[in-house]
């Protein structure tokens, strides 16, 4: 009895495995079915708690605008915690999705562990890289956008002789920020000198506020705001508590656009577009095209932005800095970086 037991399980499994890879084999010209129905498809996006958070908000749209255009069903899982990342990613991958999209770094180790355990499931995670080469990483070049930013500010500000920047870990992640900016400045003014200041944590404003003061007495009157896009409200704080001085410093917001006429020494900032990266992972998996390992997106791509330039639009824009020149500058630095002509090769930071 028990063998007879046995045998019915394994059976019943074989058939539920057998459908769960129907629905997400793919065909000859892609995962569409007859005359290109999606319907039978399942995506699911699994990110922190959204809110207001317009870094997740960007992928979440998207997904829903391209559920909207090719039919398929979709939906959307938030995480309070790490723990809820693993038990989240398993539940889906239990479910037989199709693809599962992470957004964020926490995606990386249990996206890597879904991978082998659910061969017929497709994922896909943005802006961090798995240790499985199963998983498609979809990372942004940073480097090119702060090489943008950095012409900007070299042209703001040429008559300065030091320039300052605060991140949050002294990483290479951080460096490629620090290495592009720095030689976009040099693209306008050669002899230009830099001071950087590392917090050790994503969140902590106060230290940050407390740099951005050290780094104004040193003599630096730019400060890229490279922490994070909560963080950075330390470095808000001391340009608006300095400008109230008469000593004023001008700094740029991370991976959203913060410019903002209550504070108009956000003169610009670097975009991360996680609703461009969702659409190129979708389409690539609709055609059947979805490959894993590790892939970098930039400004050809529209995945990474600079305000006032890729995109044009910005918050608000404080004419006093930010002129007509200074977004031409930014102009230039971008077709040439669109267009090959300018490749950005970042070196590893222990061989500066």
């Amino acid at each position: 009895m028990k063998k007879i037991v046995t045998s019915l399980l394994l059976i019943m499994t074989t058939l539920l495995f057998a459908g769960c890879s129907s629905s997400s084999s793919k065909g000859q010209s892609g995962n569409e079915g007859a005359n290109g129905d999606y319907s039978k498809l399942n995506i699911a996006l699994i990110s922190d708690t959204i809110g207001t958070e317009q870094f997740i908000l960007q992928a979440y749209n998207a997904l829903k605008d391209a559920a909207d255009k090719y039919g398929f069903k979709w939906t959307s899982i938030e995480c309070t915690d790490t723990a809820a990342w693993e038990e989240n990613t398993r539940a889906a991958s239990n479910e037989g999705y199709d693809l599962i999209i992470g957004v964020g770094w926490q995606a990386a180790d249990p996206f890597s562990e879904a991978a082998d355990a659910f061969p017929n499931t497709k994922y896909a995670v943005i802006d961090t890289t798995a240790s499985n080469e199963k998983v498609a990483s979809f990372g942004f070049d940073e480097a090119q956008g702060a090489y943008v930013q950095g012409a900007m500010v070299g042209t703001a500000f040429p008559n300065e002789s030091l320039y300052g920047y605060i991140a949050s870990f002294q990483t290479q992640a951080t460096y490629k920020y620090r290495y592009g900016f720095s030689e976009g400045v040099k693209s306008v003014k050669p002899d230009a000198k830099f001071m950087y200041n590392y917090i050790n944590s994503y969140n902590d404003t106060n230290l940050a506020y407390e740099y951005a003061l050290q780094q104004k007495a040193a003599g630096a009157n730019f400060i890229f705001g490279g922490v994070s896009a909560s963080a950075n409200s330390g470095i808000y704080q001391a340009a608006q508590e300095l400008a109230k001085k008469g000593t004023p410093i001008y700094t740029t917001g991370l991976s959203i656009d913060q410019t903002t006429e209550e504070n108009p020494y956000i003169i610009g900032g670097l975009l991360k577009n996680t609703g461009a990266v969702v659409n190129n992972i979708v389409d690539k998996f609709l055609a059947g095209e979805l490959e894993g390992g590790a892939q970098v997106l930039g400004l050809k791509e529209g995945a990474f932005g600079v305000v006032g330039v890729t995109p044009e639009t910005m918050n608000y824009r404080n004419t006093d800095i930010i002129t007509d020149e200074v977004i031409e500058a930014g102009k230039k630095a971008a077709d040439k970086i669109i267009s090959g002509e300018l490749v950005i090769e970042v070196p590893e930071e222990s061989a500066n």
